[in-house]
């Protein structure tokens, strides 16, 4: 694990010598057994041949054992198979031991309990609705969202091998014909989808909304154009007191309670609107929401969209499209940065929207630091940038020890929790505050230095390097106007700080596409079940000829998978309406277990099951972990509970707010505290590196490896 894939992991480029060198030590890794079917190479010195011939690829060991690409690596990751990376950066196994595995009936089936396991094939295979499914899985204890092998070998009257299991799949399947005769229904069939499909896009291009509405003439929008600390939000909301009505629309409701607060502070009496919660203040003619609670038929005198780059956004940028072209206020103050300009004001053209362009400068001037900052120098009022909450937990342990004081914002944090952290940074009660990219987003967090702990994150699909944009917008946080003459943007590490000059530098390219959603009457349109009817439309991208360089769908990947945890029956209970407002409930993978008991409930006209109960006291980083879960699904509660179509079913919201409201004080209180959260190895429980990369210590991996050989 540490030679080879080190090596592969930072060289850009191989010598002659060092290639060599790389592919020896892959050959030591290798032994000396030889690949079934294959010689072994007469030249010695061909050591990249003499690899080849004792290991296997991930296709060619996948065919050896009868599982896939994706059980092999599962299994890998839990060191249940030797492999090792090549020179050329391909996992592979060696024959060695992979041989006697596959030779082996028992050590294949454990090898195969990796194997996840599709619904749709163990409903094909039980010969089940999925609902019926759903029921099996919970009262069986395990996770709906992954099911592996081993978990279900044997359960339900499925087979006791994976062999066996796999051929009643097979067995499943309608046999496929041939001949010419099927090869020309096919093309026929063929012909007919696309013909339909084509008359399908023009309906939906049909019913898309026009928004060249009768009031644009009597409408003005005031793009405010900065980079961060230039007091874009300041002046947009000058203009909001001084009309009287209106609403402040925010991504999240860290913001949207920051304006509710700021502006009753100042004598301007506000309501609070978000999906979990609503606050009615008495004479408040003015709303501060999230802007998915936005109600455009009801604009006010003035309306203010904030983070208008969240237009571009793959899952939320379809409601600040909304908001945008379909306000119907007189007065429209849009806040963005550079990269959102030319978007906007497109749109705003396609609208026959009037547009005023208020270029913001930055108050406090911004610069590179010329040498990075190591962890046990960071001066005061820095926020230290991770991008996963397991280090931001592992920094504050390792600055709590150092004597630092120290506050977190992460994004599974409760509003209410990072809001504390945030006010006890920027009050001084705590010198460093350790954040997600979180920080990004319009918190008020004043910070002399924006220090960047790492230049990679996962975005949800793969890990990648930082974008220029992340780098502006996060480092853009550094400043603090009147205090410091400039604010400073640096690093952990030289390496990282030389990343992090390069991509400063860079000036981050535009915006590209708005994004749509769609409506009940879209999918009226469409046959089949709700998950097929989203499917589709997303699929077809129906926007009109003249919107196409500016528009594109919203992703639908998570309310597809909500859909088709509902039956066809249950949807048609619902009615299409109620069951899209269902599936666009805010949930993760972690919540949707939850969700669906909701679901059942009201389907079934009883009210929704309470969140499960937070463990009480936090005492370890699992407690922790627990509790952020069920908040999490207390806020799929309160969302639900606040939409008209399912408020009768939610009747314990007080409650359920009430109790997330203490769980919320519970993590705060407990991350005042230096609350062990080191990562362990699994093995031997001995603390992991920060930025180690693996489960198990090396010290356990050279064992493992050491018995293995």
């Amino acid at each position: 694990m540490a030679s080879v894939r080190e090596k592969n992991k930072t060289k850009p480029q191989l010598d002659a010598s060092a290639d060599a060198e790389a592919w020896q030590s892959a050959l030591e890794l290798c032994g000396d057994a030889i690949r079934e079917g294959t010689r072994p190479p007469k030249n010695k010195q061909a050591l990249e041949q003499q690899v080849v011939a004792r290991s296997y690829t991930i296709k060619q060991a996948g065919k050896l054992l009868g599982v896939d690409g994706e059980t092999l690596r599962s299994a890998t990751q839990e060191l249940a198979l030797d492999s090792f990376l090549d020179p050329r950066g391909k996992l592979r196994f060696p024959a060695r031991t992979l041989q006697p595995t596959a030779a082996d009936p028992d050590l294949r089936e454990m090898i195969a309990g990796y194997a996840r396991l599709r619904p749709a094939d163990l409903r094909a295979a039980l010969a089940v609705d999925l609902r019926t499914l759903h029921n099996r899985i919970r009262q069986a204890g395990l996770s709906p969202k992954r099911i592996v092998w081993r978990d279900a070998r044997g359960l339900w009257g499925l087979p006791q091998t994976f062999g066996e299991y796999s051929q009643l799949l097979s067995e499943k399947q309608p046999s496929a014909g041939s001949g010419k005769g099927k090869s020309r229904r096919s093309r026929h069939r063929k012909r007919r989808q696309r013909e339909a499909r084509s008359k399908l896009r023009s309906r939906l291009i049909d019913a898309f909304p026009n928004w060249r509405n009768d009031w644009r003439e009597q409408q003005q929008l005031t793009l405010h154009i900065g980079v961060p600390n230039s007091g874009k939000t300041h002046d947009a909301l000058q203009a909001l007191k001084l009309a009287g009505s209106g609403w402040y629309l925010a991504p999240l409701r860290l913001l949207a309670y920051e304006i509710f607060d700021r502006l009753n502070a100042e004598g301007v009496p506000c309501s609070l609107l978000t999906g979990e919660e609503v606050i009615q203040v008495e004479g408040a003619k003015i709303t501060a929401a999230t802007i998915e609670m936005f109600n455009a038929h009801d604009s006010g005198e003035c309306v203010i969209i904030d983070e208008a780059q969240m237009l571009a956004d793959a899952d939320r940028g379809w409601a600040w499209t909304r908001a945008l072209m379909e306000c119907a206020a007189p007065d429209m103050h849009i806040i963005g940065p550079p990269t959102a300009r030319k978007l906007i004001e497109v749109l705003a053209a396609a609208a026959e929207l009037p547009c005023e362009l208020v270029e913001h400068e930055r108050l406090a001037p911004i610069a590179v630091a010329e040498r990075h900052f190591a962890l046990e120098a960071l001066p005061p009022a820095t926020i230290l940038v991770a991008f996963s909450r397991r280090n931001v937990l592992d920094l504050k342990m390792t600055l709590e020890r150092m004597g630092r004081a120290v506050s977190v914002v992460y994004g599974s944090l409760p509003p209410e929790v990072r809001r504390r952290q945030a006010d006890r940074f920027a009050e001084g009660e705590t010198e460093i505050c350790i954040a997600t990219d979180a920080v990004g987003m319009g918190l008020n967090l004043p910070a002399d230095v924006v220090c960047f702990y790492e230049t990679e994150k996962y975005d949800g699909k793969s890990d990648r390097r930082l974008y220029p944009a992340e780098v502006h917008q996060i480092g853009g946080r550094a400043g603090r106007y009147g205090i410091r003459e400039a604010g400073l943007i640096a690093a952990t590490t030289k390496a990282d700080m030389d990343i992090i000059r390069e991509l400063y530098a860079q000036q981050p390219p535009e915006l590209s596409y708005a994004r749509v959603a769609p409506t009940v009457d879209d999918l009226t349109l469409i046959p089949g079940s709700l998950a097929e009817q989203l499917t589709r439309w997303a699929e077809l991208k129906s926007i009109p000829d003249e919107l196409r360089a500016i528009i594109t769908t919203a992703d639908m990947d998570e309310r597809i998978e909500l859909a088709k945890m509902l039956t066809d029956d249950e949807i048609k209970r619902l009615g299409l309406a109620r069951a899209l407002q269902l599936v666009n409930a805010p949930t993760r993978k972690s919540t949707r277990a939850y969700w669906l008991d909701c679901a059942y409930m009201i389907i079934e006209g009883y009210q929704m099951p309470m969140p499960p109960a937070a463990p009480v006291p936090i005492q370890d980083a699992g407690d922790l972990d627990a509790t952020e879960a069920c908040i999490a699904c207390a806020d799929v509660y309160l969302w639900l509970s606040q939409r008209k179509e399912f408020a009768n079913f939610g009747e314990a919201h007080h409650q359920v707010r009430e109790e997330r409201r203490e769980w919320s004080l519970s993590i705060d209180q407990v991350l005042l505290l230096n609350l062990n959260t080191a990562r362990r190895c699994r093995v031997c429980r001995a603390r992991l590196p920060s930025r180690h990369r693996y489960r198990i210590c090396e010290d356990c991996y050279q064992r493992r490896r050491h018995r293995a050989a």
